[in-house]
């Protein structure tokens, strides 16, 4: 099991003197030995609700799947973009998400609901944006 410590901490809706007496720790994202999905970095945001801090978002920054054995973009959708939160342990992804155009006669990352899997889907060739995810944002 991997574990990182993310230097990235956004807090929103909250004032300073809150922390007056309060330490504050960058969180953990622990990767599983069989993770299905790949990220650069994440942001987590967080804001004080009761008194105390809670992670309300957080955003991967360039989100890849693994698919027989490489990492790759994959295309923009519910499906897609809730299974990679999921497999991250969130519930969805919120709105927020960013995205990349994708080229021409080029395959990518597409999540087949009812087998459970990540595959690779043809772009085809209609000369035009094919949407990827440059960042996702999930809850």
């Amino acid at each position: 099991m991997k574990t990182f410590t993310l230097a990235l901490l956004t807090l929103s809706s909250v004032s300073l003197n809150v922390f007056a007496d309060t330490t504050l720790s960058a969180s953990t994202i622990t990767l599983k030995e069989n993770e299905k999905v790949s990220f650069e970095r994440a942001e987590i945001n967080m804001e004080q609700q009761q008194g105390i801090l809670v992670n309300t978002a957080t955003t991967y920054y360039a989100p890849q799947v693994w698919i027989n054995g490489r990492l790759e973009l994959f295309f923009v959708g519910s499906t897609n973009g809730n299974q990679f939160c999921e497999e991250r342990g969130h519930n969805q992804e919120i709105s927020g998400s960013t995205i990349t155009c994708g080229e021409d006669e080029s395959a990518y990352g597409d999540f087949d609901w009812y087998n459970q899997s990540w595959g690779m889907k043809s772009t085809g060739s209609k000369n035009q944006c094919y949407q990827l995810y440059a960042t996702i944002k999930c809850k």
